[in-house]
């Protein structure tokens, strides 16, 4: 039903101007607009460029990163590993505090639930899950539809080879991903944290910068470095100021194509919810890092996420209560619904697609504390409750049909959850207690004590004093998780670990409140949008991008500062001279004494971090930014303050990504780290 359609937006691409800027868009690699490109820079890659680009980036968790040399280097952010670096820290080797270099190969050290995926091929399935759903009723679309997607995954999914089905523009496009996994991934090299994040929360969204933000895992197969011969190269001389350059990555999520009651709803409802939440875990996880160096090191990671994220959510929400701002959201829904005003057949088709959305936000906002509590967020940041659920859930739910079963439980999906289940991960049972402490505080808090769940939860017991019997479950062992996976349901019933049995015990209302919210919520949004998506396919068809969904997207644009409302010009490079002139004592301008040692021999005028206009979100850390060569030229990983709207629009004024660059990198390995060994590599002298 789609493809006659499309093949008339094809020519209507071409005759109409997108809703996109000139530098705007997360395109996919089946759909990069050339001929945008082409017309507002003078230069667009071809179809071999696309397909290098394509084999040589890749995804892990929450991040972006590239293949850089034939033997499975990948060159991605230190932030983007901090997991890894904090959980093969110890006591006595902190790789937080003086960073990890592994100068010879079996120094390499396996990240534990850590996967690399690279991006194999796309097939649009849009017309398969059409047909599955055609006949569906609207309370039963979303059901038909994520029963069908289950099937497309686990037909394609072998050996190891893992598929993904992409939601694009809302649900107009359904795309199956086919990607190459590597499960074997280990640690190479990665800065001191000091150095990786250098002017710390202060700086985070800010420009000029002076980070060394990149770090570098190697792939493995069968205990020995993958073979990986469509890798990107490196380039290691100064980019120019206005020089094209590209991004490829993995952005996280955006909502450009939200409706205003979803927005008013982030808005109102949601991000003043977790900003607030956010604040008061960062306050608790600065004092339990202030106990001691065990304390900061377990810390590190869980708070750097809180901090970055507690500064762009506010950000986000800054965004959306701009008057101007909104109103740009609300131009663009108002331009759609009267393109449909027009169209008598769209009238029909899309009916009250945005009041069916409306509707469903209120029904949110009745339940959106238990929902979250009991499900999305329940023991957030306790790595032994994520364990806890995926036991209990996974021994329930592998006794199901496939296509009946819970997405993150389907055949093509479980791979990820052994691997989690599996890792050699170390826990602090103290640490375990502050983060599962706070989640049942606020659930008491929110959800009022006298709620019969929450009750249940807590069965007369403090949240300390609960969170402190849960941190001493067994599933700290890994021989113990596995054993409990193992025995599926016959084990877990009969399981007396107090967070086995914990969680047992109430996960039939968290599915309750799951199931409301699948019911009321989500599955009337979704055959909405579905609607709505038609009819802006009708309007502007595939030359608009579709949000990001954290797929493999690339954007465009150039090297380029921005100017200020008062004027200020902001330039595109920092020096690494700049680094010295901005050092303090300041714990987060510190610089640790390989960069004090190093002074002298470093060429000051190196290129450190550099601005660009591409259009970059959330999971774009560690994209590689390209040249017109496909070279990389640096390591994305942050953008500045006015991206932080970057969700829900793009001002290609203002917004700009910021990355670390190749010259930087080369310097850092170089004159800093001696690590010439790893620098030979990515020069392609080995």
């Amino acid at each position: 039903m789609y493809k006659n359609l499309r093949l008339a937006l094809a020519v209507a691409a071409a005759l109409i101007a997108g809703p996109a800027g000139a530098d705007e868009g997360m395109w996919t690699f089946d759909n990069f607009p050339a001929v945008r490109m082409r017309a507002a820079l003078g230069w667009a890659p071809d179809q071999a460029w696309l397909d290098r680009a394509m084999a040589g980036t890749a995804r892990l968790p929450g991040c972006s990163a590239s293949n850089v040399s034939a033997e499975g280097l990948v060159l991605t952010n230190h932030h983007c590993v901090i997991a890894c670096v904090t959980a093969l820290s110890t006591r006595e080797a902190n790789y937080i505090e003086s960073g990890f270099m592994a100068r010879a190969r079996d120094e390499e050290l396996r990240c534990a639930n850590t996967s690399v995926q690279v991006l194999a091929g796309i097939a649009d399935v849009t017309d398969a899950i059409a047909a599955a759903t055609a006949d569906a009723a609207p309370e039963a679309f979303a059901r038909v539809r994520d029963a069908e997607i289950a099937r497309l995954e686990r037909a394609c999914a072998q050996g190891p080879t893992r598929c993904e089905v992409v939601t694009l523009y809302e649900g107009g496009r359904y795309a199956l991903y086919r990607y190459r996994r590597y499960d074997d991934v280990r640690l190479v090299f990665a800065p001191e944290h000091a150095m990786a994040a250098f002017g710390g929360d202060p700086d985070n969204f800010a420009f000029p910068r002076y980070c060394i933000d990149f770090a570098f895992l190697r792939l493995y197969e069968n205990g020995r470095p993958a073979r990986t011969p469509n890798h990107l190269s490196m380039r290691f001389t100064p980019l120019q100021e206005g020089e094209i350059v590209l991004t490829a990555g993995n952005p996280g999520r955006t909502s450009r194509l939200r409706t205003t009651a979803e927005l008013a709803f982030e808005r109102e409802v949601n991000l003043p919810w977790q900003i607030d939440s956010l604040a008061e875990a960062r306050g608790r996880l600065l004092a339990y890092a202030m106990r001691g160096a065990d304390q900061e090191r377990f810390a590190s990671s869980a708070l750097q996420g809180v901090e970055n994220s507690l500064k762009g959510l506010s950000g986000r929400r800054q965004a959306l209560a701009d008057a101007a701002g909104f109103a740009r959201v609300a131009a663009r829904e108002a331009d759609l619904r009267t393109r449909v005003g027009r169209n008598r057949a769209a009238q029909r088709e899309v009916g009250d697609a945005w009041g069916e959305i409306a509707n469903a936000q209120t029904a949110y906002r009745d339940m959106f504390f238990r929902y979250q509590y009991l499900e999305a967020r329940a023991g957030e940041r306790s790595l032994l409750f994520a364990w806890a659920r995926d036991i209990v859930r996974g021994a329930a739910e592998r006794e199901r049909p496939d296509a009946e079963r819970l997405p993150r439980y389907t055949e093509a999906r479980l791979g990820v959850v052994e691997q989690s289940l599996r890792a050699q991960r170390p826990v602090s049972a103290e640490f375990e207690a502050l983060n599962l402490a706070f989640w049942l505080s606020k659930l008491r808090e929110h959800m009022t004590a006298d709620d019969p769940a929450v009750r249940r939860i807590l069965g007369g017991e403090s949240p300390e004093a609960l969170a402190n019997r849960l941190a001493r479950s067994q599933l700290s062992d890994q021989s113990f998780r596995v054993q409990l996976w193992e025995g599926a349901a016959a084990a877990v019933s009969a399981s007396d670990d107090p967070l086995v049995a914990f969680v047992r015990a109430w996960d039939g209302e968290a599915r309750a409140a799951r199931e409301q919210y699948v019911a009321q919520v989500e599955r009337p949004i979704a055959r909405a949008h579905e609607r709505i998506a038609r009819a802006r396919f009708r309007a502007f068809g595939e030359a608009a991008y579709p949000d990001a969904t954290f797929s493999p997207r690339l954007s465009y644009g150039r090297v380029e500062g921005w100017t200020e409302s008062d004027g200020r010009a902001v330039p595109a490079f920092t020096q690494a001279g700049g680094l010295y002139q901005r050092a303090a004592s300041d714990p987060a301008f510190a610089l640790t004494r390989p960069w004090i040692e190093a002074r002298a021999r470093l060429d000051a005028t190196t290129i450190f971090n550099v601005s660009t206009s591409n259009d970059i979100i959330g999971g774009n850390s560690g994209s590689p930014l390209l040249d017109r060569e496909g070279r990389v030229v640096g390591a994305a990983f942050d953008g500045n303050i006015h991206s932080l709207g970057g969700e829900y629009f793009y001002d290609g004024a203002l917004n700009r990504s910021v990355s670390v660059a190749s010259t930087a990198i080369a310097l850092a390995l170089r004159d800093v780290y001696g690590m010439t060994n790893l620098l030979a590599e990515l020069e392609g002298r080995r």
